[in-house]
């Protein structure tokens, strides 16, 4: 699974944008960046960047899971009036509060520029984008550029067994076609 996220090495994690406003009480719907909401759980604080460019920052009195979207209360937004108002803000938060990833998930950020390789070691090329909502396919900017300059290879394990982020590669099974 891949995240579409900041990496570690980032002081801050977009968690989202504000899309709407639920209710009376000022509960804001936010469009997630993330297709793994438990990530979140441990979000006490966040900061909302507006358009303007104004920054404020706010503690996190709930959040909630609901229907592709989360519901997030602020301590200090009260109503709706105030929360149609953040619409279109971006809600990032502290690096530290993000549950870390299990083993064989990976940030996007640090997929982007890792050389590809067949598993006997040939040069196939450098990952040069991530396609697919939750990142299906990783588009390959081929070495041997003498046949098309990029091809999409499926990012699952049965064809992309190995992935070191800390030596920079990657490592997939070469099926006849795949490249072509």
């Amino acid at each position: 699974m891949i995240e579409r996220e900041k990496s570690k090495t980032d002081s801050e994690f977009q968690v989202g944008r504000v899309i709407g406003a639920l209710g009376l009480k000022g509960v804001l719907k936010v469009r997630l960046e993330t297709n793994n909401p438990d990530l979140l759980s441990e979000v006490r604080t966040v900061s909302l960047a507006t358009d303007a460019g104004a920054r404020t920052h706010h503690r996190v009195e709930s959040m909630k899971y609901e229907k592709r979207h989360m519901l997030v209360k602020l301590e200090d937004i009260c109503d709706r009036t105030q929360a149609e108002l953040l619409m279109g803000a971006l809600i990032t938060t502290e690096r530290k509060q993000i549950r870390d990833l299990e083993e064989d998930e990976f940030w996007m950020k640090d997929l982007l520029g890792l050389d590809v390789f067949s598993t006997d070691g040939e040069k196939l090329g450098t990952v040069c984008d991530i396609i697919g909502e939750a990142g299906q396919y990783l588009e390959l900017k081929r070495a041997d550029t003498a046949k098309a300059d990029t091809v999409l290879i499926p990012f699952v394990k049965a064809i992309v067994p190995t992935v070191d982020i800390k030596g920079r590669r990657i490592e997939i099974i070469n099926l006849p076609g795949l490249l072509d």
